[in-house]
C-alpha cells in the first residue's frame, strides 16, 4: 500500500501479468509479502522493497 492508499501493481513473476492480488501482507517471512496472480491462478511472494 502506498502512502495515498492505493495498492502498487505487482506483476506475477510466472506469466509476467500485472492482474493480481494481494491475500496477505506477511508471506513466509515478515519481509515478504504473499499475492496471487488472477491470470494464472498462481500464488507467489513479493518481497517488499523498504
Amino acid at each position: 500500500m502506498s502512502l495515498l492508499g492505493a495498492d502498487a501493481v505487482i506483476a506475477c513473476p510466472l506469466c509476467g501479468s500485472e492482474n493480481s492480488e494481494r491475500l496477505s501482507e506477511f508471506g513466509s517471512t515478515a519481509c515478504k509479502a504473499l499475492y496471487r496472480c488472477l491470470d494464472c491462478r498462481e500464488p507467489f511472494d513479493y518481497f517488499k522493497c523498504i
